[in-house]
């Protein structure tokens, strides 16, 4: 019984030593969508450093709404179009409303008062506007309201 105890146990310490690659980085992870920093922005508004999304664009804002078999890898930021229709919505599995209706402004929406995870949906339901969700917000350039 010690025997096969030793030997499972020094089997077990050779193969978590040998899976285990190195993590990416966040840079590494994010690519062209940018990393997300804390700001006093976000410790103002009471948001926990642990609640704030790794990557600071939106992975849609790299993907022509003209040409959707963009390469993400290698795109860059495009511009949005307007919306006059719905105050929100679910499109290629991301949530979004409209911020300013007057203008044709709209934003996708994020958890944590804009700071967090992207909201996800699979369809329009999963998207009305809910206590600590919001426009996406830090400092990044097509997730914040507009057109």
């Amino acid at each position: 019984m010690k025997f096969t105890t030793t030997a499972l146990l020094t089997l077990a310490a050779h193969l978590s030593l040998t899976s285990a690659g190195p993590a990416p980085t966040a840079a590494e992870e994010c690519g062209p969508l940018g990393v997300m920093s804390s700001t006093d922005a976000t410790t103002q508004a009471g948001i926990s450093p642990a609640d704030i999304r790794k990557c600071k664009e939106h992975p849609l804002s790299l993907v022509s709404p003209r040409d959707t078999a963009a390469d993400a890898t290698d795109a860059t930021d495009f511009a949005r179009d307007c919306w006059w229709g719905d105050n929100y919505g679910c499109t290629d599995g991301y949530c979004w409303e409209k911020c300013n209706p007057e203008k044709g402004h709209w934003c996708w929406t994020a958890w944590g008062d804009g700071f967090g995870d992207w909201r996800k949906c699979k369809g329009k339901g999963e998207c009305e506007p809910v206590k600590n969700a919001a426009c996406g917000q830090g400092n990044c350039e097509k997730c914040g309201c507009s057109c």
